[in-house]
């Protein structure tokens, strides 16, 4: 998690996604934490200051890219979850444009 990119407007596409990626992790981490110390107040705070920071940078990706998961889907009136590469393909180099076919 990079604490220090404060606006996402000045991350590219795969900064922004690997970003996501890591809040993901994270929050996965403190859920399985949070299960065996419920009352850690520091794991709890750290968890809703995650969560925030991942919906944020969810909300920001999927404005200017594509949905990261069929829920994010749908928003502009179609389902246009099934025709963008699928978000990994672009960090394994299967997709050189966003245009590209999977």
């Amino acid at each position: 998690m990079n604490n220090n990119q404060n606006n996402t407007s000045n991350m590219t596409e795969g900064e922004l996604f690997e970003e996501i990626r890591a809040l993901s992790f994270v929050k996965t981490e403190l859920e399985l934490y949070l299960d065996t110390h419920p009352d850690c107040a520091v794991a709890l705070d750290y968890y809703r200051q995650t969560v925030a920071a991942l919906k944020k940078y969810t909300e920001e990706y999927e404005s200017k890219y594509s949905p990261i998961c069929a829920s994010g889907a749908g928003s502009d009136g179609k389902w246009s979850w099934i025709n963008m590469p699928w978000p990994w393909q672009y960090g394994r180099g299967e997709v050189n444009t966003r245009e590209g076919e999977r």
